[in-house]
């Protein structure tokens, strides 16, 4: 098959769609298919760097300038005439187009010239039909919603969701489009635990006991709880550190740090800014605890990355894979609350040995439903589901 994708950015600063775009595109591609990508310019050198690894693959990236980009809407809808002319003259060539997420321009003419050209398109929302993030811009996206974007989802071949958690939180929206739930997976031989080589990294935290979140530095992350739950937990667990690992695009950073302080436990943080590669698998190695306390969290790969690692986790049971960390017995799973949280991490740190057993659980069942390899045979079963679909049609 043919496959585009078409995706507004592919700068790592916003958390996981790009990341899960390439992986995806490098999946599809080792599967035998040519993949290429549709995206903006909107990056920065670190991007650069990282997406050069997958265009050395062979996966063909076309980076589109932005139009006007020195007007605010442009940029934040991502505006781009070429990229339009773009898929206006070339979409006929593929098979299939695969879009992720919504409300902004690249996913909106990328279906409307799938749709127009009779091309099937499938639409991967990434979490923003969740009601949560719905409420932030409300009254833009209620009228992007309506003037352009449900005829885009209902007249998409299918709607892939990663988690049935996501799927039944759009219910509501009473959609008549076939859904289809496969989850994000990760290349396992990249996630191999080796603390000596993560010491080496990070020297600095050598027989210290970390307490690790491992994300963006953003609003629904549920750092305003877990400000207050590491405060809680120092007083049982005096010689832990907080090391807050990923990208402050919006300047959220400071909010932390202002809780930090109002608790007197600014000195028992540390941020390490974003970390990619063999520094984030490091972090991950070096975690005795990981904690995700966020109020939205659409699937919460940096969740597998920590158990593909052997890391026990907390989460909170806004994170969509929280059932599956449950019936694994590979977390702790707890509301949105201070105390819950303080009480999970407090109870892990001091019982290494259900920690230990909490982590290898946790690997276990990263191997049985999170490895790319398999969630990408998923997907290709899928797109050519859909084509023969499309073939009977016609």
């Amino acid at each position: 098959m043919k496959i585009l994708l078409v995706i507004s950015s592919l700068s790592l600063r916003h958390g996981g769609p790009p990341k899960a775009c390439l992986e995806t595109a490098e999946g599809l591609q080792d599967r035998g298919h040519s993949v290429e990508i549709y995206t903006t310019e909107d990056l920065q050198t670190n991007d650069l760097a990282f997406i050069s690894n997958f265009q050395n693959k062979g996966i063909r990236i076309h980076i589109f300038p932005i139009t006007w980009s020195k007007f605010f809407l442009t940029r934040y809808f991502y505006f781009s005439l070429l990229l339009a002319h773009a898929l206006k003259k070339n979409i006929r060539q593929f098979d299939i187009v695969y879009i992720y997420s919504l409300y902004r321009f690249p996913p909106t003419i990328g279906s409307f010239y799938s749709r127009k050209n009779k091309i099937p398109y499938v639409i991967r929302p990434h979490g923003s039909l969740d009601p949560y993030l719905y409420k932030k811009n409300r009254w833009i996206k209620t009228i992007y919603e309506r003037l352009i974007e449900l005829k885009n989802l209902n007249n998409a071949a299918a709607i892939h969701f990663t988690t049935q958690e996501e799927r039944d939180l759009v219910r509501p929206l009473n959609l008549r489009t076939k859904a289809i739930i496969i989850p994000l997976g990760i290349r396992l031989k990249d996630y191999i635990p080796n603390r000596k080589i993560a010491e080496k990294l990070f020297p600095e935290f050598q027989g210290k006991k970390v307490l690790l979140f491992f994300g963006r530095i953003n609003f629904k992350k549920g750092l305003d709880l877990l400000v207050p739950a590491f405060s809680q937990v120092l007083k049982e667990i005096p010689d832990l550190w907080l090391v807050l690992a990923g990208p402050d695009n919006e300047g959220y950073g400071e909010k932390v740090r202002g809780w930090l302080k109002e608790y007197k436990i600014e000195d028992k943080a540390i941020f390490t800014g974003m970390l990619l590669g063999e520094k984030k698998r490091a972090i991950l190695s070096l975690a005795d605890l990981f904690v995700l306390p966020s109020y939205t969290e659409n699937f919460g790969i940096a969740v597998v990355e920590a158990m593909a690692m052997e890391r026990a986790v907390v989460i909170s049971d806004k994170v969509n894979i929280w059932r599956e960390v449950k019936e694994a017995g590979a977390g702790l799973v707890v509301p949105c609350r201070v105390d819950e949280i303080a009480r999970a991490c407090v109870k892990l740190l001091k019982d290494p040995q259900l920690a230990l057993e909490m982590g290898r659980r946790g690997r276990i069942l990263v191997e049985a439903r999170y490895s790319l390899e398999a969630t990408t045979r998923e997907l290709e079963k899928e797109f050519q589901k859909i084509m023969e679909d499309q073939r009977g049609v016609s």
